[in-house]
C-alpha cells in the first residue's frame, strides 16, 4: 500500500478537479478503517480454522482487485474519486491479513527464537513498506502522459497499480507453494495429556493493552508519512513531481536504517538486549522526531504564498492556506535527517519489539484473535489520525499534529516506564506458593 503515499493526491487531484483534501484525508481514512475490520475477522478465522493460508488468500485476492480498480480509476471522469475511494477499501483488506501472520510467527517459533522471527518478518514487512515510494520512483519516467496500449494509459500512476496487482496475484502463487503450517510454539493437547498437572497460565492484560496502544502510536506515525507530499509541497515549494520524487527518495533511505535494525536485531547480540529497553529507545527516537519537525519559532519563514496571476498552485506549487502566513519553515536539512535517519531507527525498534513482547506474554497458545485485534488498533489508528490530520493541516498546518504525536509518544514513555516490571514474557512455571490465574480460577504451584 505504500507505492502509493507520494502519489495518490497528485493522481486524484489531475483527474478530478473537485476534489479537496478533506476527500483525500477521508479516502486515506477509509481504507484504514477497512484495514481495522478486516484484521479481526481475519484473526478469528485464522483461530477457529488453525489456517494462516485461507486468510492469505481471500486478503490478497481482495486487493488484487482493488489495486487493478485503482489503476484504471480515470476511465470514469464522473466518478474517478469515488471508483477511487472504493478502490482503496478494497485494498484496505489486504494488510487485514497481517495479524494472521503475526499470529503464525508467533506460533511457529519457540521463545527463543520469537525476536529473530519477528524480526525478519518486520524487516519484509518495512522493506516492502518503505520500498513503496521507490517503486513509485521506478515509474516516474513514464510521467503523466505515458503511452496508451489500446484504451488503457500506462503512466506514472496506473502503472504502479498495474504492478501491485501482479503483486498481489503473485503472492497468493508463493504462499500456495510455500507456507507450511507447523506451529511449534503451542503447546499442544499431547503436551498437556502428558502432564495431567500441567496448566496453562493467563496473561497480563495490562501490558497486552500497553503494546497495543504502542501500535496505535506507531500506526499513526504513519499518517505522517502519507502526509508528506501536500506538507512539502507547502513547506519547500515543490511540485507534485517533485514531491512523489524526493518523498519517494527520503523514504528508501529510511528503509535502509530500518531493514539494517532489523536485521540486527535478528543476526547480532542486538537481539539479546531487554525488548523493553529497545522499545524505549524507539519511542525517544520518535520524540525527538515530532519535537524537531513542530514549526519552531526560531526557523525561517513564513512559508511562500503563490502568484495566481502568473500561475496555477498546481504548477508552483507554493502553500495557498490562510496558515501559511504565520507557519515558519522545518529547515530542509534537518527535514531530511528526521524523515529518514530518525524515523528510520525508531520504526524497527518499536514494531519489532511490540510485537515480539506481544507474542511472548501472550505465551504458547493460539493467538490469531489477539493478534488481529491488536492489528486492527494500527488500522483503526491510521483511520481517525487520517481523518483528523487532513482536517488539521488545511486549518492550521502541521502544528498541532506534530503536537498530537508528541503527546501520544510522551505518555508512552512514561507507561513503558511505569509498567517496567510487568513487560515480561509468561510465567509458565510459577514459583512455589505462588497464586497463578488460569480459566478456571487459580493455582498454586508446591
Amino acid at each position: 500500500m505504500s507505492i502509493y503515499f507520494t502519489s495518490t493526491w497528485q493522481y486524484l487531484s489531475e483527474n478530478d478537479e473537485t476534489v479537496t483534501v478533506d476527500f483525500f484525508g477521508v479516502l486515506l481514512a477509509l481504507q484504514a478503517l477497512s484495514s481495522a475490520f478486516a484484521n479481526p475477522l481475519f484473526g478469528y478465522w485464522n483461530q477457529v480454522s488453525s489456517s494462516t493460508r485461507k486468510p492469505i488468500f481471500c486478503a490478497c485476492g481482495i486487493a488484487a482487485l482493488g489495486n487493478l480498480l485503482y489503476g484504471l480509476a480515470y476511465l470514469a471522469p464522473p466518478f474517478v474519486k469515488w471508483v477511487m475511494l472504493f478502490s482503496r477499501i478494497l485494498t484496505g483488506f489486504s494488510p487485514g491479513a497481517l495479524g494472521v501472520l503475526r499470529s503464525f510467527i508467533g506460533t511457529a517459533s519457540t521463545q527463543k527464537d520469537r525476536m529473530k522471527a519477528v524480526s525478519i518478518t518486520n524487516a519484509g514487512f518495512t522493506a516492502g513498506f518503505f520500498l513503496g515510494p521507490t517503486i513509485q520512483i521506478c515509474f516516474i519516467p513514464l510521467g503523466k502522459n505515458g503511452f496508451y496500449i489500446g484504451p488503457f494509459l500506462i503512466n506514472m500512476y496506473t502503472s504502479a497499480a498495474l504492478f501491485m496487482t501482479i503483486s498481489s496475484v503473485f503472492s497468493i502463487i508463493l504462499t500456495y507453494f510455500c507456507l507450511q503450517e507447523n506451529y511449534v510454539g503451542i503447546i499442544s493437547k499431547e503436551d498437556k495429556n502428558s502432564d495431567p498437572y500441567f496448566v496453562l497460565p493467563k496473561y497480563d492484560r495490562l501490558p497486552v493493552l500497553l503494546l497495543f496502544y504502542m501500535w496505535w502510536l506507531m500506526c499513526g506515525v504513519v499518517c505522517v508519512e502519507s502526509m508528506a507530499a501536500p506538507v512539502t509541497i507547502a513547506m519547500y515549494n515543490w511540485n507534485r513531481e517533485d514531491a512523489v520524487l524526493y518523498n519517494g527518495i527520503i523514504q528508501t533511505v529510511s528503509c535502509v536504517f530500518t531493514f539494517l535494525v532489523n536485521f540486527s536485531l535478528a543476526s547480532t547480540r542486538l537481539k539479546t538486549v531487554d525488548n523493553r529497553f529497545l522499545l524505549l529507545c524507539g519511542l525517544v527516537f520518535f520524540e525527538i522526531f515530532f519535537i524537531l519537525h513542530l514549526p519552531l519559532p526560531f526557523y525561517s519563514g513564513p512559508l511562500d504564498r503563490p502568484n495566481l496571476t502568473n500561475s496555477t498552485i498546481s504548477e508552483i506549487g507554493k502553500c495557498d492556506f490562510d496558515w501559511c502566513d504565520t507557519t515558519p519553515r522545518v529547515p530542509l536539512p534537518l527535514y531530511l535527517i528526521i524523515c529518514s535517519i530518525i524515523i528510520g531507527l525508531g520504526f524497527p525498534l518499536i514494531s519489532s519489539t511490540s510485537s515480539s513482547l506481544l507474542s511472548q506474554i501472550i505465551g504458547p497458545r493460539k493467538q490469531g484473535t489477539v493478534q488481529g485485534f491488536f492489528a486492527f488498533t494500527g488500522s483503526f489508528s491510521q483511520f481517525v489520525v487520517s481523518l483528523f490530520s487532513t482536517r488539521l493541516f488545511e486549518l492550521s498546518g502541521y502544528k498541532w499534529i506534530m503536537f498530537y504525536h508528541l503527546s501520544i509518544v510522551s505518555i508512552a514513555i512514561i507507561s513503558t516506564i511505569l509498567l517496567w516490571r510487568r513487560l515480561v514474557p509468561l510465567k509458565i512455571t510459577p514459583s512455589n506458593g505462588e497464586a497463578t490465574r488460569y480459566k478456571l480460577g487459580i493455582f498454586y504451584r508446591m
